[in-house]
């Protein structure tokens, strides 16, 4: 069964060989070995959590030593391992890729400029994604996370809008420099645990970039690295997930990577990659230094608060369903931070439904808008008024989309806040009441857009626009269904999760 979690990342990689020696003319094998290629390993998560344990921690673990330097740390060798697991955490993220990968192949299915290096940088880009949610070792983690750079890259520079070569510049700045702070706080992390580890009494071991490991000495011989040094390691770390998640004052490179990007694209950016930096939350800044969240809970979710109003006040202004989708996802992760800043089970259980609830909607709604763009020309909100009577369908779906988006009970945005705010308002009443705000104005300005959208006076000339095809019903369907089934059916996220994140609240509670 350990075969299955190698597989999950080295299919799209496999994938992307393939295509490599397909003539670049046989444009549907291509896209079929695609296809391929994304939808084994979403067989595969299924199956792994078909046959999860939910009792136990770390499952279907699959360690190779890699690279080992003798003598590199004092007494210790360096050992780096090419290690991969998943638990109740990471488990969630790689179905979550696993599913918008095979819908965002779909979504590309019309791709005919450069067919063959869009299917490349594509699957690469999907197995960085796939190794970052199974990686056990930083170091190999750190790999993973540079090879989505590059494939995102040259995905918006070459496929991207009219400044799509500025933009996939300033993307690559952005999350180069996140890149840079999450790389020094690994090595810092892995020194200081090397460090700790030999001390006479304490674990004996060797300088080593495993996670279970470094979260283990830091538990077990914290008292031995000092706390200025702990909350500068934390500060390092936590900067760089504010740029990688887009959040306030570093968010400016997401709404224009989403103007300028493909539907298809924006679906992988705002449905898993604007999700990389909340589970680097999770997995290393709860794992490792769960003292830290308890030392900055108040920063952490003063922050959150000011994303989520901020995000909702700007994406009231915005006039391109783009940005205003962008905007929103910078508000409701703003939720996540004040979750995990509560240091509640409650508060981290509605961290994480919130970021997979995040995912599956903004795909769906990137994929829809998407789709009337294709027909309209536009995304312009004042441009698109009356589509409705034109194609019912595809609004229809946008309508419940933003229903979903703003917290309809019944759908996995409604528990997501739910759970986010109960957890907090036991530690941040006062600023959970003022973060509450946004839910008010998320409903305001998705109603607004929806309004102005699929209703009124028609604003673009329409004749001869149809409804959605069959081909496109597959996105719409399984996104909205999966955002339905969390809403009604909780459990199905909650018991997988809340195992390990009862042992992380433990540690923050310790």
């Amino acid at each position: 069964m350990n075969s299955i979690l190698i597989a999950i990342p080295l299919l799209p990689l496999l994938g992307a060989l393939i295509v490599l020696f397909v003539p670049r003319e046989a444009k549907s094998q291509i896209k079929a070995v695609a296809l391929l290629a994304t939808l084994l390993p979403l067989v595969g998560a299924v199956i792994m959590y078909a046959g999860f344990d939910t009792t136990s921690g770390m499952q279907y673990q699959v360690k190779h030593d890699w690279i080992e330097v003798p003598f590199a740390f004092e007494q210790g060798p360096l050992r780096i391992g090419f290690d991969l697991g998943v638990d109740g955490l990471s488990l969630p993220f790689v179905l979550l890729t696993a599913i918008v990968s095979v819908l965002s192949v779909l979504a590309s299915w019309r791709v005919a400029y450069r067919t063959k290096e869009y299917f490349i940088w594509f699957l690469l880009l999907i197995t960085g994604l796939f190794g970052v949610f199974t990686a056990l070792d930083l170091f190999l983690f750190f790999l993973f996370l540079e090879l989505t750079l590059i494939p995102m890259y040259f995905l918006i520079g070459i496929w991207g809008g009219e400044k799509k070569k500025e933009i996939a510049t300033k993307f690559l700045l952005y999350r180069g420099l996140a890149s840079v702070g999450i790389l020094v706080s690994f090595i810092a992390l892995a020194y200081f645990a090397g460090y700790a580890s030999l001390q006479p009494g304490n674990i004996g071991g060797h300088l080593s970039f495993d996670m279970i490991q470094i979260a283990d000495v830091f538990k077990k011989a914290g008292d031995i690295i000092p706390i200025d040094y702990r909350q500068w390691i934390f500060i390092v770390l936590f900067l760089a997930i504010l740029i990688e998640e887009a959040f306030f004052p570093f968010h400016t490179w997401m709404p224009d990577t989403h103007e300028q990007a493909t539907p298809a694209v924006s679906m992988i950016v705002g449905g898993v990659l604007m999700k990389v930096g909340a589970y680097v939350l999770f997995r290393i800044g709860v794992g490792a230094l769960p003292d830290m969240i308890s030392y900055f809970g108040t920063a952490i979710a003063v922050i959150g608060v000011i994303n989520i109003v901020y995000g909702a006040l700007v994406a009231m202004v915005q006039k391109d369903w783009r940005r205003l989708l962008a905007f929103s996802t910078i508000s409701h992760m703003g939720i996540v931070l004040l979750g995990v800043a509560s240091g509640t089970n409650e508060g981290l259980q509605g961290a994480v439904f919130m970021t997979i609830s995040s995912g599956l909607l903004s795909a769906l709604l990137f994929f829809l808008v998407g789709a009337i763009q294709e027909r309209t020309r536009t995304t312009y909100i004042d441009a698109m008024g009356g589509i409705s009577k034109q194609m019912p369908i595809l609004s229809g779906f946008l309508l419940i989309g933003a229903l979903g988006s703003l917290g309809l009970p019944g759908m996995s945005g409604f528990v997501s806040e739910i759970v986010s705010f109960m957890g907090a308002f036991q530690k941040f009443p006062i600023l959970s009441a003022l973060g509450t705000s946004g839910i008010i104005l998320a409903a305001v300005y998705l109603l607004w857009a929806i309004q102005r959208t699929t209703f009124g006076p028609q604003g673009v000339a329409l004749e001869g626009s149809h409804d959605a095809r069959p081909a496109e019903y597959v996105p719409m369907v399984v996104l909205l269904a999966f955002v339905i089934l969390i809403g009604v059916y909780p459990a199905v996220l909650g018991d997988l999760i809340n195992p390990t994140l009862t042992q992380l609240v433990g540690k923050i509670g310790g």
